[in-house]
């Protein structure tokens, strides 16, 4: 028997509700046009209410953060100059209140500060609903770097006429004044681009992805013919897969150079994590997926990876690497334990050999090699019990620094930075108290969490944040503006159970059911 709406249920709305098929065509018309002027105000409005608080955000709160807390080179680098007296951890603010990336929303501070500032006359027309939200960031791209002067001159030739411009038209107009007023714009918007100039992955469909290498034209053509000239040889050698294949390939070799053992050797390192049914050749079309630096991929294609790696029979993994094995709690997700698989077999009670008082050393048979054969993994037991110590979490430590076996089991349980939306693999979190060693918070598993060292500064600098990590894992963030939002590592369940099917057939009749 479905909900009442009182219930909270929710009640959908059809598009047949909204927009009806009698209609006609120039009602249709004419909703479009509406839709985008409100879109359009809207946007304006979004943006004024962005830029207000911006301003209450200032630069000045961040004295409180010290030479020890404040942005490293590289942030400074890749700060937006409108940015410049706003506080540094607006941004990570204004991500929480939308629930959005912070690169997301460092474009949408840009962009709000420009349009209210030195782009006015775009945010009226905006707001009036003369222009579009693309025309408007077309004019943001372009004029978002020049002077004052230089801005008001363009707008003042581009923006009328703008609403009957396509987009593509408007840029090369906006292009056309700006180059005629500021002779030197495109040349500053060159080296400024090639100062910020980065190598990026871009997740693309079907478990593939995209090598993004940013740098001057000239020389991305010439790395691009270059590609191309490799592959070509590869065609002529007998290759006979598809020529974008081969660019790829030999794109990928060039940079890895396996085959290169003049030079140290460069260790890339992928975090896994895979349920180990997911890795047997059985494994049903449905097993669970695996889990790499973040990204999801099928369990197949984990498979395939592993054996690239001569891993998938947990053999000896590859110079730098590591192979561990995290026990989790089935019913509520929790990571119990991280072992290696030394460890695993001494907890399980096998390689260990038993000596007593009075008594000779038990022979245990050996393999080919002379190793013992329950120290190799096989089915031997210790004394002949086969009963181990078990896993278990590690113990909590008196000094500041979390030991290896805390680190390690933190970092295969969060898994990325513990801040809500951000993504920032362990590797370059910082291991931080949720509450405070300095104000009592013990070295323990359950008060220890991932976090990067962006919002790890803000943790522990920045003025009217709250931050509260709960034992059962959950990371709950109050911003300065009263928004709350909680994140929990990967995997753990946190919703209650539902009630068993047959809890109805125990329970009373109801009077009142018919």
């Amino acid at each position: 028997m479905p909900r009442s709406p009182e219930e909270g249920e929710p009640v959908p709305v059809l598009p047949s509700e909204v927009v009806s098929p009698q209609l006609g065509e120039l009602e249709l018309v004419c909703d479009i046009w509406s839709a985008d002027a409100h879109m359009a105000r809207e946007h304006a409005r979004q943006a004024a209410t962005i830029a207000e608080l911006a301003r209450r955000r200032r630069a000045e709160r961040d004295t409180a953060f010290g030479t020890r807390g404040g942005p490293g080179p590289d942030s400074w680098a890749m700060r937006p100059a409108a940015l410049a007296d706003v506080s540094d951890d607006f941004v990570t603010e204004l991500a929480l209140i939308r629930h959005c990336s912070e690169a997301e929303a460092s474009r949408l501070a840009v962009e709000s500060l420009l349009l209210t500032t030195k782009l006015a006359a775009t945010w009226s027309a905006l707001y009036a609903g003369r222009l579009t939200v693309r025309k408007a960031r077309l004019l943001l791209d372009l004029l978002g770097d020049a002077d004052d002067a230089v801005a008001a001159g363009v707008q003042a030739r581009v923006l009328d006429g703008a609403e009957d411009c396509p987009p593509s038209r408007l840029r090369d107009r906006a292009r056309y004044h700006l180059y005629r007023v500021d002779a030197e714009a495109k040349e500053r918007r060159r080296k400024e681009a090639e100062r910020k100039a980065d190598v990026h992955v871009e997740r693309t469909a079907d478990d593939l992805g995209r090598l993004v290498i940013e740098g001057p034209l000239p020389a991305v053509y010439a790395a691009r013919d270059a590609v191309d000239q490799y592959a070509r040889w590869m065609r002529a050698d007998g290759d006979d897969r598809p020529m974008g294949l081969l660019r790829s390939a030999a794109a990928l070799d060039l940079i890895l150079r396996s085959w290169d053992t003049s030079r140290p050797p460069v260790t890339a390192q992928l975090l896994l994590h895979v349920a180990l049914p997911s890795l047997r050749p059985d494994a049903p079309v449905g097993a669970a997926p695996a889990e790499m630096d973040g990204q999801v991929i099928s369990a197949a294609q984990c498979r395939e990876l592993l054996a690239s790696l001569d891993m998938l029979n947990l053999g000896s993994a590859p110079a730098g690497g590591s192979i561990h094995v995290a026990v989790d709690d089935p019913a509520t997700g929790e990571t119990i334990a991280v072992a290696t698989r030394a460890e695993l077999r001494r907890a399980a009670g096998r390689g260990r050999r038993v000596r007593r008082h009075g008594r000779q050393r038990s022979s245990r048979p050996t393999d080919s090699t002379g190793r013992d054969a329950g120290a190799a993994g096989g089915t031997g037991t210790a004394g002949g019990t086969g009963d181990g110590p078990g896993l278990r979490p590690p113990p909590p430590s008196r000094c500041y620094r979390p030991p290896a076996g805390q680190r390690r089991l933190v970092t295969v349980r969060d898994r990325h930075c513990h801040m809500p939306g951000c993504r920032r693999p362990p590797g370059r979190c910082d291991i931080d108290h949720g509450k405070a060693f300095a104000a009592g918070g013990p070295t323990a598993c359950w008060n220890l969490c991932c976090l990067c060292r962006r919002h790890h500064r803000i943790k522990t600098f920045a003025r009217g944040w709250s931050f509260t990590l709960l034992p059962d894992g959950r990371f709950i963030v109050r911003t300065p503006s009263g928004v709350c939002r909680s994140t929990r590592p990967p995997g753990w369940c946190h919703d209650p159970e539902p009630d068993p099917p047959w809890l109805d057939d125990l329970a009373p009749p109801d009077p009142l059911r018919r």
